[in-house]
């Protein structure tokens, strides 16, 4: 039998359990951020790839899962609510990497193959033919380790000198002139900047799988969250502290037409423990569709980390998925406005800024034992 179910999903005839019919904290439910925007939060439990031994029910390693669908997927900086076994948090920030493999080959009917640590992220092939315009033709998809398929390549080699040239070897990437090989540089993105970005670079393929020279898929290393709300506060001029659990948190100066604030954390004694320049933060920086979530780098800018609290200037935008064209900036009352009528809520002021701090911050590593409970590994679906 299996002994590990990573990757792999439930029987299809499998026992299904309505959320509504689970206990309270298994239904879903919406939490605002605090923007006020509220997020559906969803949580329940899976069991896969089980059998009977010898009288009893045996559940393989990664056959037990606890999974919470929540709005940290939305952006970091938004102070995104999230559940962890039912107990509410805040998500704060991800560190996101690039994952590669090279040199290995993924079979037909059978597991899945991971490119990174067991239970990152996989590959497996669903489709296959010889006679695609004289070309071999197939699919590869990538499979996360709860099972669910993520993004899927599709993968054409030259059979004939009617098709694609050898050199013309899919990777996975496709612009309005075809598929390019390699694909280019700001493909393969960077350890700030991870977010979607998936290729495969494939050898050969035939009926019992795909040789593959190189794949890559973004994964989260780590994340951070508080079970304490955050203290937000709308104006903090300069010269002017705000108390945050032991610490106090002081404004050094504040620049509202550069974008730019600096920051420090101070003892009780009025000592400087750490201090930071924050920003660049003007309204051009929300223009970018997503940027500021999305880029590490960018995030890193606007923050101040001291031991287990958190310094952050307040982005007023409310990220969506998708689309182009501006990110959407928020009012009070939550709702959407244009870039150029959000001066009235910018993070900037006359007198000062706003700022973010959370306090008892917990980073949490991912594929590692989970402090609480080392018989579970966290794992993100995707970043």
């Amino acid at each position: 039998m299996e002994n590990n179910a990573h990757y792999m999903l439930p029987s299809r005839d499998a026992c299904y359990v309505d959320p509504g019919e689970m206990p309270k904290f298994l239904r879903s439910k919406n939490m605002p951020n605090r923007h006020g925007v509220k997020r559906m939060m969803q949580e329940g439990f899976m069991i896969r790839q089980s059998y009977i031994e010898s009288g009893k029910i045996v559940i393989p390693a990664g056959g037990l899962i606890y999974f919470e669908n929540g709005g940290e997927y939305f952006g970091p900086l938004n102070s995104e609510p999230v559940s962890i076994a039912g107990e509410e948090a805040v998500w704060i920030e991800q560190e996101e990497a690039m994952v590669v493999k090279k040199d290995f080959f993924v079979p037909f009917d059978d597991r899945p193959v991971p490119l990174g640590e067991d239970g990152t992220i996989s590959l497996q092939p669903f489709f296959y033919t010889d006679s695609y315009f004289g070309e071999k033709a197939g699919f590869l998809r990538f499979v996360f380790a709860n099972g669910h398929p993520g993004w899927e390549k599709r993968i054409v080699l030259c059979e004939s000198e009617y098709g694609k040239y050898v050199a013309n070897i899919s990777t996975g990437y496709v612009d309005e002139e075809g598929m390019q090989t390699p694909p280019p540089i700001q493909y393969f993105g960077n350890p700030f900047d991870a977010h979607n970005s998936t290729y495969i670079v494939v050898e050969n393929l035939g009926p019992k799988g795909f040789q593959v020279k190189e794949a890559g898929a973004p994964e989260v290393n780590w994340f951070k969250i508080s079970y304490t709300p955050p203290i937000v506060v709308d104006c903090v001029g300069e010269g002017e502290t705000v108390k945050a659990g032991e610490y106090r948190i002081k404004v050094i100066s504040c620049h509202q037409e550069s974008g730019i604030v600096t920051v420090a954390v101070l003892n009780t004694s009025g000592e400087i423990l750490s201090q930071k320049e924050l920003g660049p933060l003007t309204l051009e920086t929300y223009k970018k569709k997503n940027f500021i979530h999305q880029n590490m780098a960018v995030r890193n800018s606007l923050v101040l980390d001291y031991e287990n609290i958190r310094v952050q200037l307040d982005t007023k935008y409310n990220s969506i998925l998708g689309g182009i064209g501006p990110t959407p900036l928020i009012d009070e009352n939550g709702e959407n406005i244009s870039v150029t009528d959000a001066k009235g809520i910018s993070t900037f002021q006359e007198n000062g800024v706003g700022l973010v701090i959370y306090t008892d911050i917990e980073k949490v590593p991912l594929r590692r034992p989970w402090k609480k409970d080392s018989r579970f590994v966290f794992q993100t679906h995707y970043t």
